[in-house]
C-alpha cells in the first residue's frame, strides 16, 4: 500500500468508472496537457491494499508531457465493488479483468504502456500468460518480484492473515498507524480505503503473496513471443523484494533495471519525479530503437522478387 502525500487532483484529472464484465472499476484519468504532442497512454495497476490513489503523484508530471494516464483500483479495492460472495477471487480472474481493460483501451487505436506495482506485477504477468499477445507498448514492473514475498515481509502478510478474521477494519487502521498522517484529508482517505477494501479479496491476495511461485522464465518467454519491451524499477531502499532480487529478475527478463535513490517499496509516492524521468527515458529509448529499425528496413536492399514486381 502507498500513501499519497495529498489527495488534490491535478488539472485535467477526473474520477471515472470503467465498465467491465465483473462490474465497474473506479479510476483516475489524467488527460494530456493541451498543446503538447500526444506521447501515449499509461495504465497503472496498484498492489496489495492499494488503490488508484497510489499513482496520484505521477499524474501531473506525465500528463504535462503529453501522456494520458489511467490509474485503476483492482477488483474489491477502495471504491470498486468486490465479487459476489458466491464467486471466489482467483489470480486468473484478476488477470482476465486487466486483459479486458487493456483491450478496451487499445480499441481506440493507441497501444497503452502498462505500469504494475507490487502485487500488480503478479496480475500483469497473469494477464500476459492467459491469452494471445496483448496490444501493449511496454511493461514496467515497479517494486515487484519473481515470486512469493520473502521474510520479513512475509511475516507481516502472515500476521495480516492471522488477525484479519477477527479485527475490524477500524481497529486494523489503528494497528497500521494510518491515523497518524499529518494531513487530516489523507487520514480520512486511508480510513475510507481500508474500510472499502473487500476483506475476501485482501485475504486471497495475501495467500498469493505467500505462495506464488517464481514465474520469471515463463514471463521472459512471453515477452519474447510478444516482442514486448520490459523495464524493472524499484526503490534503492526496497524492503519487500530487495534490490538484488529485482536486479536479477531484470537480468532474467532481459530488461533494463533502475533502483531509485531515497525510496523504498512505495517509490511511486516517495520519488515520483524520478519514476517519471526514468519511464520517459525508457520510452524514448523504445522510440529511438523503432526509428532506427524503420530506417534500417528502408535502407536494406530489396529482394529480386520485389524489384521485378516493381
Amino acid at each position: 500500500m502507498s500513501t499519497p502525500p495529498s489527495l488534490e487532483l491535478p488539472d485535467g484529472t477526473e474520477r471515472v468508472r470503467l465498465s467491465l464484465t465483473a462490474g465497474p472499476l473506479a479510476a483516475l484519468e489524467a488527460a494530456p496537457a493541451q498543446g503538447v504532442p500526444f506521447r501515449g497512454e499509461l495504465i497503472c495497476v496498484p498492489g496489495f491494499t492499494g488503490s488508484k490513489e497510489d499513482f496520484l503523484p505521477l499524474l501531473e508530471p506525465l500528463s504535462r508531457v503529453g501522456v494520458r494516464v489511467l490509474a485503476i483500483d483492482q477488483r474489491g479495492q477502495c471504491d470498486s465493488p468486490g465479487l459476489p460472495a458466491r464467486r471466489p477471487y482467483t489470480l486468473r480472474g484478476y488477470g482476465q479483468e486487466l486483459r479486458e481493460l487493456i483491450e478496451q483501451r487499445a480499441a481506440s487505436g493507441a497501444r497503452p504502456h502498462l505500469l504494475a506495482h507490487s502485487f500488480g506485477g503478479y496480475v500483469a504477468r497473469q494477464a500476459l500468460f492467459d491469452g494471445p499477445p496483448l496490444p501493449l507498448a511496454s511493461l514496467t514492473m515497479l517494486g515487484t518480484g519473481p515470486g512469493a514475498v520473502p521474510r520479513p515481509a512475509a511475516d507481516r502478510v502472515r500476521f495480516f492473515l492471522a488477525v484479519s478474521t477477527f479485527v475490524s477494519p477500524v481497529r486494523g487502521n489503528r494497528m497500521l498507524l494510518l491515523d497518524r498522517h499529518r494531513d487530516p484529508l489523507v487520514q480520512a482517505f486511508l480510513r475510507h480505503r481500508i474500510k472499502g477494501n473487500d476483506t475476501r479479496s485482501l485475504r486471497a491476495i495475501a495467500r498469493w503473496l505467500l505462495s506464488e511461485p517464481d514465474r520469471v522464465d515463463q514471463l521472459a518467454a512471453v515477452l519474447r513471443r510478444d516482442a514486448l519491451p520490459c523495464f524493472v524499477m524499484c526503490g534503492a531502499d526496497e524492503r519487500t523484494w530487495r534490490v538484488p532480487t529485482q536486479r536479477h529478475m531484470a537480468q532474467r527478463l532481459g530488461a533494463p533495471f533502475a533502483a531509485v535513490p531515497h525510496a523504498g517499496h512505495s517509490v511511486n509516492v516517495e520519488q515520483p519525479a524520478e519514476v517519471v524521468a526514468r519511464l520517459l527515458d525508457f520510452w524514448a529509448g523504445l522510440e529511438r530503437a523503432g526509428e532506427q529499425g524503420a530506417a534500417a528496413s528502408e535502407a536494406a536492399p530489396r529482394s529480386d522478387a520485389a524489384v521485378e514486381a516493381k
